[in-house]
C-alpha cells in the first residue's frame, strides 16, 4: 500500500533531520581535526622555538650574573631564532586562512599558495589552469576549495614522490558546479586501504577532504593505482552555497 501523505511527510522530515544530524557531525569532526593540526603545529614549531629562546636568554643571563653584570655574548643568535619564529607564526597563520583570500579572492589565493609552495618545493612542477570566475564562487565555497588545494598538493609532496602535478579548477554542469581536480605522476597507492581509515590526521588525509566536500552537499572521488599515479576529484555545487562557513 501506498503510504499517506502526512505519513510521506513525516517520512522526509526524519530523513532531512538525520541528513543535517550527519553533517554536522562531519563538520565539527573537521573543525576538530583542524584544531589538533593547529595545536600539533604550535607545539612542535612555535613552542619549540620559544622554548630554544627562552634556555639561550637564560643561560646569558647567567652568564652576565656571574660577570658582575656584564654580557661578554651578543644576543645575535637569539634574535635570529626570534626572526625565524616570527616568520614560523606567518605561515601558521596564513595556512589558517590567508588575508588575500578575504582581500583579493579564492583564484589569487590559489596563485599566491602555488608560488610559496614552488618556493618551498621547487623540484616538483604544478600546471595550473583555472576556468572560472571569482565572481562564479560562493562565499561559502573559498575556504573549502583553498583546503582541499592546500592538503591535496601537501599530500602530493609528503607522499606521492611525484615531479609534476597538474591542478585544475572549472566550472561544469551549465555553471550548476565547480569541478576542481587535481592529478600527479608519483608512485600511486591503494585506495581502500587509505579510505578505511577514518581519522582525518592520518595517511594522506582523503577522509578530511572527502568529508568537507560532503558539508557542501558536493562528491568526492580518488583514483590511484601503485606506479601509476593519483587523481583527485571533487564537484562542488554552487546553487545553496551562498551563506558563509
Amino acid at each position: 500500500n501506498c503510504a499517506s501523505e502526512p505519513e510521506q511527510i513525516a517520512e522526509t522530515l526524519k530523513n532531512t533531520e538525520e541528513r543535517i544530524k550527519r553533517l554536522s557531525k562531519r563538520t565539527l569532526e573537521v573543525l576538530e581535526a583542524d584544531r589538533q593540526t593547529i595545536s600539533k603545529e604550535l607545539h612542535d614549531s612555535i613552542g619549540a622555538s620559544l622554548a630554544a629562546i627562552k634556555f639561550s636568554l637564560e643561560e646569558k643571563e647567567m652568564s652576565r650574573l656571574k660577570n658582575k653584570g656584564c654580557l661578554d655574548e651578543s644576543l645575535d643568535q637569539e634574535i635570529a631564532y626570534l626572526m625565524e619564529t616570527i616568520k614560523e607564526t606567518k605561515r601558521i597563520s596564513a595556512n589558517l586562512r590567508p588575508t588575500t583570500l578575504d582581500d583579493l579572492g579564492l583564484l589569487a589565493t590559489i596563485e599566491w599558495y602555488i608560488r610559496q609552495f614552488k618556493h618551498l618545493y621547487g623540484d616538483i612542477q604544478i600546471d595550473y589552469t583555472a576556468k572560472i570566475a571569482e565572481q562564479d564562487i560562493p562565499e561559502a565555497m573559498k575556504i573549502i576549495i583553498y583546503r582541499i588545494i592546500q592538503e591535496g598538493l601537501t599530500n602530493a609532496e609528503k607522499h606521492s614522490e611525484a615531479d609534476i602535478i597538474r591542478l585544475s579548477l572549472e566550472t561544469t554542469e551549465n555553471n550548476r558546479a565547480i569541478s576542481l581536480s587535481i592529478t600527479d605522476n608519483g608512485r600511486g597507492f591503494e585506495v581502500d586501504e587509505i579510505l578505511s581509515n577514518k581519522d582525518p590526521l592520518s595517511g594522506y588525509g582523503l577522509t578530511a577532504m572527502l568529508e568537507r566536500c560532503e558539508i557542501v552537499g558536493g562528491s568526492f572521488h580518488v583514483t590511484s593505482s601503485l606506479n601509476h599515479g593519483t587523481t583527485i576529484t571533487a564537484l562542488l555545487p554552487i546553487s545553496g552555497s551562498n551563506s558563509r562557513l
